[in-house]
């Protein structure tokens, strides 16, 4: 299978991403502000190379700190003057199935990462989320889910040549929940339809123990 080419995709993302992008923001820190307990939280984000909601978040949630793992140069490397701005943007060039570092955070998220892998990866990067944050941490994942919205507003892309993402993989809940289980419990499911390509948003909160 092919991979997406995120350099492309950086230099030249779709035009309607602005749009979609500010709609994914809100329904993401609506949902956190409800449930994060915890002030100046610690967050890490898990494929966030030029993060869209980085400056949101540090708007609402003022994080102790945050943390990127990608491991696209090109990027991270487009955040990299946001540094000189927030002292506490901490950027990691890792692979996110198996990133070296270990933490223990308040959130763990991602939005558009646990897709582009097959089945074996995606159940790879959920268990990342879980392994980052602390226990009764929250971790949130975001991901396309194949509605009907979603499967004829793709093939429409694909039909006009302006789809970049080959190895997407829209999952189901149920894929998403067999491997969360292991390891949290989910507080809130969220279907975010505005934007066409229909996504998933899952707030789970990790076990206490075990």
């Amino acid at each position: 299978m092919n991979r997406t080419d995120w350099n492309n995709y950086y230099e030249r993302p779709y035009k309607t991403a602005a749009v979609t992008r500010r709609i994914t923001a809100f329904y993401l820190t609506r949902q956190l502000l409800r449930s994060l307990k915890t002030g100046h939280p610690s967050i890490i984000e898990l494929g966030g190379a030029n993060s869209c909601f980085v400056d949101v978040l540090y708007t609402k949630l003022d994080p102790a700190y945050y943390t990127i793992i990608d491991n696209n140069e090109f990027g991270l490397s487009l955040l990299k003057h946001r540094k000189r701005e927030i002292s506490n943007l901490i950027l990691v060039n890792d692979d996110v199935l198996n990133p070296r570092m270990e933490a223990a955070v308040d959130l763990v998220f991602s939005v558009g990462l646990i897709e582009h892998f097959d089945t074996a990866g995606t159940r790879a990067a959920i268990d990342t989320h879980f392994r980052l944050a602390r226990p009764g941490g929250l971790v949130l994942i975001g991901f396309p889910t194949p509605t009907w919205l979603y499967r004829a507003t793709r093939r429409l892309f694909e039909f006009l040549k302006l789809w970049q993402f080959p190895d997407e993989r829209a999952l189901s809940f149920g894929e998403v929940f067999e491997t969360i289980s292991q390891h949290g419990v989910v507080q809130a499911k969220i279907l975010i339809w505005p934007i066409f390509l229909t996504q998933g948003l899952l707030l789970c909160k990790k076990y206490e123990k075990g």
